[in-house]
C-alpha cells in the first residue's frame, strides 16, 4: 500500500472516528507531532524505523504524551498510526484529512500563485468567483512567482486555472508548434 492509500485510509478513520468541531485541533496537534519528528532523529528513527518493536513504539509514545499534552482524540490516533507502522506517511495523512475535513464542511482551499502579491480587494474578489465555480466555501492561500510575468494562476483540489502570462504564452508556443 502507497503512502496515499494509506493516507485516504487514515483520514476516513479520523473522520469517522472524531466529533467534526474536534477535527481542526487534531489536525493541529498532528502537524506539531510531525514538526517534533522532523526536527529530532533520535525520535524519527525510534518511531519510524525498523529497530524497535511496535509494543515498544507504543510505550515510547505514552511515555511522551504527558509532556506534548495533546488531546485524547489525538493520543488514540497517533497511537493507531505509531502502532501499524505508518508514521512514515504522517505528512500524507495530514494533508489527507484536511481534505477530507473541508470537504465534510463543504470547504475548499485555493493556492493562488501571481508575480506581485494581491491586495484585499482582489482576494475577495477572487474568492467569491471562485465559491460560485465550486459551490464551497474558499479559503485562500497566497503565493508570489516574479517568474508569471503577469496574470495568476489558482489552484483549488486537483483543478489548476491558468492565467497567467507565462502560461498564455506556453499556450501559444505549443500552438506555433503545431
Amino acid at each position: 500500500m502507497n503512502k496515499n492509500q494509506i493516507a485516504r485510509k487514515y483520514s476516513k478513520a479520523l473522520i469517522s472516528n472524531v466529533e467534526l468541531p474536534k477535527i481542526p485541533l487534531v489536525i493541529e496537534e498532528l502537524k506539531a507531532f510531525s514538526k517534533l519528528i522532523d526536527a529530532n532523529r533520535k525520535l524519527k528513527l525510534l518511531f519510524a524505523g525498523m529497530i524497535f518493536s511496535e509494543d515498544e513504539k507504543g510505550k515510547a509514545l505514552s511515555a511522551l504524551f504527558p509532556s506534548l499534552k495533546f488531546s485524547a482524540d489525538t493520543e488514540k490516533y497517533l497511537k493507531l498510526v505509531v502502532m501499524h507502522g505508518h508514521l512514515a506517511a504522517i505528512k500524507e495523512i495530514i494533508a489527507a484529512a484536511v481534505n477530507a475535513y473541508n470537504e465534510k464542511q463543504k470547504k475548499a482551499t485555493a493556492v493562488v500563485i501571481s508575480s506581485v502579491p494581491l491586495d484585499k480587494n482582489h482576494t475577495d474578489r477572487l474568492k467569491n468567483a471562485l465559491k460560485a465555480m465550486t459551490q464551497r466555501e474558499i479559503d485562500i492561500e497566497s503565493q508570489v512567482d516574479p517568474s508569471l510575468l503577469g496574470g495568476f494562476v489558482v489552484k483549488v483540489g486537483s483543478t489548476i486555472y491558468d492565467s497567467s502570462l507565462k502560461g498564455q504564452l506556453r499556450l501559444l508556443r505549443a500552438e506555433l508548434i503545431r
